[in-house]
């Protein structure tokens, strides 16, 4: 199948078809005869008349067949004219072609187009949509700071009206970029990285606000495994897109800024983590596991430590979990209290001086490695 943008190019004029199918009959009418179909062409001639018509407005000359009141069938028939040099005067002339049967055709096959376009997701056409959507959550994430809780846990529990209204704006959301994903993967290689470059940041920023929410209904509902068995494949391929972008510029996204008041925690699933960590303790203080059970949750419960003071150093997680009824500090509590007072660690270490996560949260900022 022909792809790209043809140029058709007569003595007379020139004109332009992109729909593939148009495209193979016009090359089709050409191969068929075309001592006959075409007529001889001067090349030169054609450039020299490009070139005009590059500087000069084209005066197409118009018949009385543009009085036709279906204007698409009316273009197809000036774009033939165009293509096969022929005027209204020569086209019962012109041999080997029914121009009225070919007409018809050519307008089926843009008709066909135009639906599919028309049905076609337009990212851009709801772009505005969503930005609202978004403030929407920026709303919401305040409203629950100011209320001491963070908008992952007030979700989660879901005891206010607030809570309910933004299911419907999660829902909007998580359908577009559904779709959005969809549309990138089935573009070509290079028009699909030049897409997903266009709508990364805003891929990313909707990963980072709205996958908690997620994660909460997730756990909410008794799951358990998040990142193998839970999560939309939407997610994974828009932080595909983060990770490729930073192969290519080199760079992480991490930042030295102190000011982290406004940051994003940059791992969408750091509460799917954290709600791990909360399961892992549970079998730890449950007096039924197995030695071999407490030892391998004890194991996860290091890496997570890990985990959390690893992006603490790079400020890479809101202040928000530090909020005294957020499920990180459940979870701190928990292990405090199993792993006792004498336990010593990088995380318990910066968690054992209050002012640290409190100077973080009333603050929004904070200094690594913690002063004494």
């Amino acid at each position: 199948m022909p792809f790209g943008t043809f140029l058709f190019c007569s003595d007379i004029s020139s004109t332009c078809f992109e729909n593939p199918k148009s495209v193979l009959e016009l090359l089709v009418i050409s191969i068929k005869d075309q001592n006959q179909a075409f007529p001889s062409i001067d090349y030169g001639n054609i450039v020299g008349n490009l070139y005009i018509k590059a500087i000069c407005k084209d005066f197409t000359p118009r018949g009385q067949d543009f009085t036709d009141s279906n204007s698409l069938r009316a273009s197809i028939r000036l774009q033939l004219w165009a293509a096969l040099g022929l005027t209204p005067d020569m086209q019962q002339q012109h041999l080997n072609i029914d121009i009225n049967a070919l007409v018809t055709k050519l307008e089926k096959l843009e008709k066909e187009v135009i639906f599919q376009k028309g049905n076609k997701f337009d990212p851009s056409k709801k772009l505005n949509v969503m930005k609202i959507e978004m403030a929407k959550l920026e709303w919401y994430k305040k409203y629950s700071k100011n209320n001491k809780i963070g908008y992952y846990d007030s979700f989660k529990r879901g005891i206010s009206t607030s809570d309910l209204d933004v299911v419907q704006c999660q829902k909007t959301l998580r359908n577009y970029w559904i779709d959005m994903v969809a549309e990138a993967e089935l573009k070509p290689q290079t028009e699909g990285a030049a897409f997903r470059t266009r709508w990364l940041f805003g891929g990313t920023n909707y990963r980072r606000m709205f996958e908690p929410l997620d994660i909460a209904e997730y756990y909410a509902n008794g799951g358990k495994d998040y990142e193998a068995k839970g999560r939309s494949r939407h997610y994974i391929v828009l932080q595909e897109w983060l990770e490729e972008d930073k192969k290519e510029k080199s760079n992480s996204n991490s930042t030295n800024k102190k000011d982290v008041e406004s940051i994003l925690t940059f791992d969408s699933c750091f509460w799917a983590h954290v709600e791990e960590a909360i399961l892992s303790c549970k079998v730890l203080k449950d007096e039924q596991s197995s030695v071999t059970e407490k030892e391998e949750e004890t194991g996860k419960l290091l890496e997570f430590e890990k985990y959390v003071y690893g992006l603490l150093t790079k400020y890479e997680v809101s202040s928000e979990i530090f909020l005294r009824q957020s499920s990180y500090m459940i979870w701190w509590n928990q292990y405090k209290a199993i792993k006792g007072t004498s336990y010593n660690s990088a995380l318990a270490d910066f968690m054992s001086n209050p002012d640290h996560y409190n100077v973080l949260y009333i603050k929004g900022t904070y200094n690594f490695p913690p002063q004494a």
